[in-house]
């Protein structure tokens, strides 16, 4: 019996959330599929750092770091790549995450910012494609980030408060 890829498990599990909410299969389903592979590595998850080289874990301190590289001088590709990193990050955080996002009142701050990262991204991209999926990721970031909260939540749901979220992903 062939286990399916991480990527895989992730994309079946959305495109069964996105059709339930009306949002259909689209582009989107790949792109949040990899954004949850990519950050089932922590590293990945925390690859933005500061000067001294420690991980990035605060919005304020991303949106820091891209006005930073835009002051700078930097190539558009690093502040493009911060931006979406955000966009990325607050989208995992206030879908698999919410609990704590919402305990630190700060979900509406994460939505809004991602929301305007993806609208950046966008605004960065040349590839129409691209751009279409970034302004669709803008547009529907409430409804992918509520997919992937209920995932976490009813789906797979964590036994123990000390349970890491892939055990619960691979036990179901």
């Amino acid at each position: 019996m062939r286990l399916p890829t991480l990527h895989q498990f992730f994309r079946h599990q959305l495109e069964q959330g996105f059709q339930a909410r009306g949002l259909g299969k689209s582009e989107a389903v790949d792109y949040v599929s990899d954004v949850l592979t990519r950050f089932a590595q922590t590293r990945a998850l925390y690859s933005l750092r500061d000067d001294e080289g420690r991980p990035l874990e605060h919005i304020v301190d991303m949106l820091t770091a891209c006005q930073q590289a835009q002051e700078a001088g930097s190539r558009a590709a690093v502040e493009s790549s911060i931006v979406r990193h955000i966009g990325d990050y607050t989208l995992f955080m206030t879908g698999l995450f919410r609990e704590r996002v919402e305990a630190r009142g700060e979900l509406d701050y994460y939505t809004a910012h991602g929301r305007t990262a993806f609208w950046r991204s966008a605004d960065f991209e040349i590839n129409p494609n691209r751009r279409r999926l970034y302004r669709q990721l803008y547009q529907d970031f409430e409804p992918i980030s509520d997919i992937l909260d209920y995932l976490r939540r009813v789906q797979f749901p964590l036994q123990a408060r000390s349970e890491n979220l892939l055990a619960a992903f691979w036990r179901a």
